[in-house]
């Protein structure tokens, strides 16, 4: 089975990888198996671990075969993803997780699991990179993400739009809005494109239908912009 959620910065799937081929991508990540362990391959080195973290731009493949995983992508230009730089990462391309604390993030999947917002955030504290509550607190942000909560489609005019939302220039949004959500505007555009992707294909089924609706030029951009951060095209990644 695969279930996926989106997140302001980053995106959770529990998957069925079996075996991908070798790829990179712009999301840093965090993996870890809910059973037995995971077979690694990051930049040719071959590894067996309960979980791992993963730098942005690495060739890798991760697969468990045994039971389901757990995958975190990070945009790169989130708070998220710079506190797994300084807390683990470290400059290396690699960080293997502790058992014990795998041990703890299967716990609280196996108590918070089928809420998907839930587990995110109880995990994600539980490795000491996120804060359990984070409190947006200014009201022409909280305005912007209600606006791109409920359009359908992500559209090349977007930018203007927001501004006239928010009563504010295309550089003052963008700074405030990186301030308080942590993520680069740009890059929030993306992860909201891509959600709104899934979204219709699970509507319709059909990806070039998907695509279209959810503001990408063309099946192929959308196709693109799933390899860019997942390192997978979207049709893959829906067989995975």
């Amino acid at each position: 089975m695969t279930d996926i959620f989106f997140e302001n910065d980053h995106i959770l799937i529990r998957s069925e990888y079996r075996a991908p081929d070798i790829h990179k991508h712009l999301a840093s990540h965090m993996a870890f198996c809910l059973e037995g362990e995971l077979d690694c391959i990051v930049n040719n080195i071959s590894l067996k671990c309960r979980g791992i973290f993963i730098k942005s731009d690495v060739d890798h493949t991760i697969y468990a075969k045994n039971g389901d995983m757990l995958i975190f992508l990070f945009d790169t230009t989130s708070d998220m993803s710079k506190r797994i730089e300084r807390q683990f990462l470290k400059e290396k391309d690699y960080f293997l997780i502790d058992a014990p604390l795998v041990d703890q993030m299967v716990c609280i999947w196996d108590e918070y699991g089928a809420n998907l917002k839930e587990a995110d955030k109880r995990i994600l504290k539980e490795c000491g990179i996120t804060e359990l509550d984070e409190i947006i607190t200014d009201e022409r942000i909280l305005k912007v993400l209600s606006y791109l909560e409920n359009i359908d489609s992500v559209s090349g005019n977007i930018m203007s739009r927001l501004c006239s939302e928010a009563c504010l220039s295309e550089s003052r949004l963008s700074h405030l809005f990186k301030e308080q959500m942590g993520i680069a505007l740009g890059r929030y555009f993306v992860l909201e494109k891509m959600k709104k992707g899934y979204i219709h294909f699970e509507r319709t089924g059909n990806i070039t239908e998907a695509a279209l609706n959810a503001g990408f030029d063309s099946p192929s951009h959308f196709a693109a912009t799933c390899r860019r951060m997942f390192g997978i095209s979207f049709s893959e990644f829906i067989k995975s």
